[in-house]
């Protein structure tokens, strides 16, 4: 790879509508089975940065465009001293666009989402969890499942995917969709973000997902729904729909390798008039996520994606101008429009040697100003992590959620916190 490369569609839209209530970062961690040794993680980061030269860059702009540039300076692993999926300081790490954590048995990796979606995040980390794993002197047979530290890296890892896939055939015109309802509550002062986690068995999620004929995505993202139907809409005085933002993976649907920004969304609306059934809203959820990731309509949504930004016209105005652009996009056609983000990162992949050395992972995704309660989720070694994220004092919709998986699901989930901002009380 050049020492600078452009950023990737997808990326484009990141870094004009990050803000510290808007960050643009996530995370990907693993929960250990022992403590984490500072020192070998750190030995261990230093080992892989060379496979993964489309994430050690920063971020550079000039009047007509930004750019990712290598950066030849020293990346630090860091003890996790503030809330999950904090704004990344212009000078942190030296400029890289992602920070490595740890604390007590957990790493966790934090990315600009401009660099990369969820699937590039856990390839990265797996690597890294080889990687650490190995300088303590264990024997890992990756077995083909995690990319090694020292092997080079590939073209395809690198490529814009989005645009690969682009077919101007199936180029739709825009339109906005109507007002999402939103969930209202009020700010964490100082500004933070609570993380309140939930582990449940995947089997049992299974089994309660086959009772409806469906998929586990499908159960947790109508679950959701739900949960802010009962616990947030007032009937007969709220009319928006619920919106739920779902990510998907491009990954599973066009063959691609690529490490960086490769997904789509699908937006699933609940209609609020009427009373709704925890049936009904999954009757709604899996009818439209099944339609929206028919081929035809997942070529429309790369279509849609790449169409504006990769128009000559506006590639030649000057930077700010696509900048305000940008956000007035993000703020009408995303944020107004959705409710809440659901993500299933999916099913972590790790080699026989690896998988009793990690107790579970987690993937969470930030807040936004008008969506400032998100859900995302991943498994590994048979234990799911359903992962709310939250910028409110407010927690009805995220208790309400878990209470009733206990009571439908499994009354064995283990609930933990990152208690920023909360009051006994508030639990």
């Amino acid at each position: 790879m050049d020492s600078g490369y452009k950023l990737d569609t997808a990326a484009t839209l990141f870094p004009p509508v990050t803000r510290k209530t808007n960050t643009s970062i996530y995370r990907i961690a693993a929960v250990l089975q022992t403590q984490v040794d500072a020192a070998v993680l750190q030995q261990a980061a230093d080992a892989v940065l060379k496979r993964f030269p489309m994430f050690t860059v920063k971020l550079v702009s000039t009047a007509f465009d930004q750019r990712f540039e290598q950066v030849d300076a020293p990346f630090l692993v860091a003890r996790e001293e503030e809330y999950p999926c904090g704004m990344l300081g212009e000078e942190e790490n030296n400029g890289y666009l992602f920070r490595i954590l740890y604390h007590e048995k957990k790493i966790s990796l934090e990315m600009f989402h401009a660099l990369s979606d969820g699937t590039g995040a856990v390839e990265f980390m797996k690597t890294l969890l080889l990687a650490y794993f190995r300088l303590q002197g264990r024997r890992i047979d990756p077995q083909g499942m995690v990319l090694l530290p020292e092997d080079a890296p590939t073209d395809e890892e690198a490529e814009d995917a989005l645009l690969r896939y682009h077919e101007r055939a199936h180029k739709k015109k825009i339109k906005k969709a109507p007002a999402a309802f939103k969930i209202k509550g009020t700010l964490f002062e100082p500004y933070g973000h609570n993380i309140v986690q939930g582990v449940v068995a995947v089997d049992a999620l299974k089994a309660a997902a086959k009772r409806y004929g469906t998929t586990i995505t499908v159960y947790l993202t109508a679950l959701a729904a739900y949960s802010i139907y009962h616990e947030e809409v007032r009937e007969g005085i709220d009319e928006e729909p619920i919106v739920l933002s779902v990510p998907v993976n491009l990954r599973g649907f066009f063959p691609s390798k690529t490490l960086r920004n490769f997904f789509c969304i699908a937006n699933i609306t609940i209609p609020t008039g009427g009373h709704l059934t925890f049936d009904a809203i999954l009757a709604m959820v899996r009818t439209q996520l099944s339609e929206k990731t028919e081929t035809d309509n997942l070529k429309s949504a790369v279509a849609e994606s790449c169409g504006v930004m990769e128009n000559p016209v506006v590639q030649g105005v000057p930077r700010f101008m696509r900048d305000a652009g940008t956000r007035f996009v993000f703020a009408f056609f995303s944020e107004d429009v959705k409710t809440m983000t659901v993500s299933n990162v999916g099913q972590v992949m790790l080699p026989d040697d690896m998988k009793p050395l990690v107790d579970r992972m987690e993937a969470v995704i930030y807040p936004t100003e008008r969506s400032p309660v998100n859900c995302c989720m991943c498994s590994v070694n048979g234990k799911m992590t359903i992962s709310f994220i939250r910028s409110i004092e407010e927690a009805d919709t995220i208790r309400y959620f878990f209470r009733y998986l206990a009571r439908n699901v499994s009354p064995e989930i283990e609930i933990y916190t990152n208690n920023w901002g909360i009051c006994d009380e508030k639990l």
